[in-house]
């Protein structure tokens, strides 16, 4: 797929992921805290496959684990998206998820954004 869809909400873009952002999110994913409930921290260089994963999913299928950047000032709060998720114990399950660096944490983003990627589950992509 040639484009990749941008979601917006109130605050927050949802879009591409972007050369600029693979050191922000290395640096989010070496974040204990942010990092607390996966197996581990990951490395720079574990970070960077995983940002190439996730762009090359939205540059396949024009969706996917978004970069969520806040309008006011550009900044790159996180990830928030959807994944056609194929280790759960269901069949064909679509999954919302989202992570966002520490300083975002308790202020709505992860909610508003994820709620954006729900309703263009259910209404463009059409999951039930």
């Amino acid at each position: 797929m040639s484009n990749s869809y941008q979601l917006e909400t109130a605050r927050v873009v949802l879009r591409q992921w972007r050369s600029e952002d693979y050191a922000e999110f290395a640096s989010m994913n070496a974040d204990p805290d942010v990092m607390r409930y996966f197996p581990s921290l990951l490395s720079r260089k574990e970070s960077g496959a995983l940002t190439k994963k996730l762009d090359n999913l939205i540059a396949q299928k024009g969706w996917g684990f978004w970069v969520a950047q806040r309008k006011s000032d550009n900044a790159f709060i996180g990830l928030v998206g959807l994944n056609q998720a194929d280790d759960l114990p269901v069949a064909n399950c679509m999954e919302v998820g989202w992570r966002l660096a520490k300083a975002y944490w308790g202020k709505g983003y992860a909610t508003e954004a994820a709620t954006a990627a729900l309703y263009f589950a259910f209404s463009i992509l059409e999951q039930d």
